[in-house]
């Protein structure tokens, strides 16, 4: 076999010929009819030429025409056997053909019927072996599938179970008549639903929540004949979801309670401890009169210094309480930057003095004003002066500060050569309340608050605060103040105009 088609395959050459032979060829009737046409004149002209005496004359003419005809006719038969033939070869060839294209056909819908049932089976282990529930129920509720995922969760034991038992399945498991209307009535509109949160009951009556998605199926003529869809378990997740907002309501209600008793609890303690540090600098001058023990003004002055850091720390947990529970207000103003450096350096110079500090100022020739709460931005200088003085052994250098940005914003900086951080020690540095354990940050104190009111105070007013730091190699702490808050006009012409 050549491998192709009956229909696609030209006939043999001899096929062909035979196919387009007629009933009887020219060049076998002319001959005989010319044969028969002389033989006929000859016996006619002369017929004593060709026949012998007493012979009738029409008699070879008969015979010779009858011959023709039997010759004419022995050409047709033989014709005709040569046609039906070719015919037949023709009927063969062509049912070949057909039979061939046939068997063709039939193979390609058995590949197809092969794929289908392939296909068939893999959707059937999908459908029975699927963690979600799968249904189809026609428009009156009643089941016409259910897989044993869906079966297992309404608690029956076969399909045949609840097809004798549930008459309408919306109405026996909907927990909530008012969503089974709003589901159907969202299915006949957008055809499909998807993931809708959907109380149910088993057929126990015990409730659990499973998230439904569901389409409408219809007929050829487009009228709804059953919902399909799919069911899916999310009691648990329901009620870790509730667990969690619960914890998180907690979370937040002590985290109020905690800001408010903070709060309130500093405003407590700064009454008396502001007498404390009143009559301890009053003994510790002498303002009354000289003390007979020289120890005593010694003390005094430690009471005082004490007195001093405890309301310093007071005033951080307040503001950092007012800035959390979201009651801290800026009073905002135009502020000179530089004059704003050179006072917060003046606070620290004194410790940074006994330590053996260097300070230094970094400054742009002219800076504009900024808009800001000019206390909180001394309070943000002021502490991370302080923490680089603090963490910075003597011989050190602590260098503050500012530049404008290539955007527009305003950027305080100020950059230590002191005991530095390890990388993964930079996010619990900015967490309130949390220190990182060394020798030399036990040994200077502090309850870890500087750093997280910085970037408080920072966020406050709409900038941020980034930290920098290597250990033993020094800190870089960046306080930035967004362009919007970045003045245009140079400070001169405000002292000029507002007397500042």
């Amino acid at each position: 076999m050549d491998g192709t088609t009956g229909a696609e395959r030209p006939p043999r050459r001899r096929e062909r010929s035979r196919a387009s032979a007629p009933v009887l060829s020219p060049w076998l009737a002319l001959p005989l009819a010319l044969a028969g046409l002389g033989a006929l004149a000859v016996a006619l002209v002369r017929p004593e030429a060709v026949l012998p005496a007493g012979i009738d004359p029409w008699q070879p003419t008969a015979l010779a025409c009858g011959g023709i005809a039997m010759l004419l006719l022995l050409a047709v038969i033989v014709q005709a056997i040569r046609q039906h033939r070719s015919d037949a070869l023709r009927e063969q060839g062509e049912l070949r053909e057909a039979t061939t294209a046939l068997v063709a056909q039939v193979a390609r819908q058995q590949a197809a019927l092969d794929r289908l049932a392939q296909s068939e089976r893999k959707y059937r282990e999908i459908y029975e072996t699927a963690m979600e529930g799968m249904f189809t129920i026609d428009i009156a509720g009643r089941f016409l599938s259910a897989n044993p995922a869906l079966l297992t969760m309404l608690r029956y034991d076969s399909l045949e179970q609840v097809q004798a038992e549930v008459l309408d399945a919306t109405v026996s498991f909907y927990a909530d008549q008012e969503n089974r209307e709003a589901i159907t009535q969202a299915l006949l509109t957008q055809e499909e639903v998807g993931s809708v949160p959907v109380e149910l009951r088993r057929r126990d009556g015990d409730r659990f929540w499973v998230a439904i998605s569901a389409r409408i199926i219809r007929n050829p003529q487009g009228r709804a004949v059953a919902f399909q869809g799919s069911v899916r378990d999310i009691t648990q997740w329901r009620r870790d979801r509730v667990t969690m907002e619960q914890a998180l309501n907690a979370a937040e209600m002590a985290n109020r309670a905690k800001s408010e008793f903070l709060a309130n609890m500093t405003h407590e303690l700064r009454t008396p401890l502001n007498a404390v540090i009143g009559f301890s600098e009053i003994i510790a001058t002498e303002a009354m009169g000289p003390i007979g023990q020289p120890a005593y003004r010694e003390y005094a002055h430690d009471i005082h210094d004490s007195g001093q850091m405890l309301l310093t720390l007071i005033n951080d947990i307040l503001d950092l309480s007012k800035i959390q529970a979201g009651k801290k207000e800026l009073s905002e103003k135009l502020v000179d930057v530089p004059r704003l450096i050179r006072s917060s350096l003046r606070l620290v110079a004194e410790r940074a003095d006994k330590g053996g500090v260097l300070l230094e100022t970094e400054m742009e020739a002219e800076l504009p004003p900024v808009r800001a709460d000019e206390v909180a931005l001394k309070q943000i200088l002021n502490n991370l002066l302080t923490n680089a003085v603090k963490f910075t052994p003597q011989g050190g250098k602590v260098t503050c500060g500012a530049r404008v940005e290539p955007d527009g914003s305003l950027a305080l900086y100020v950059r230590d050569t002191g005991i530095g951080m390890r990388e993964e020690d930079l996010v619990t540095a900015m967490e309130p309340f949390r220190q990182i354990e060394s020798g030399h940050s036990r040994s200077a104190g502090g309850v870890g608050l500087g750093l997280p009111l910085v970037l408080a105070l920072a966020r406050l007013h709409d900038g941020d605060a980034h930290l920098e730091s290597r250990l033993d190699h020094g800190t870089l702490v960046t306080v930035t103040l967004p362009p919007t808050r970045v003045q245009s006009m140079p400070m001169a012409f405000l002292r000029s105009v507002a007397g500042v």
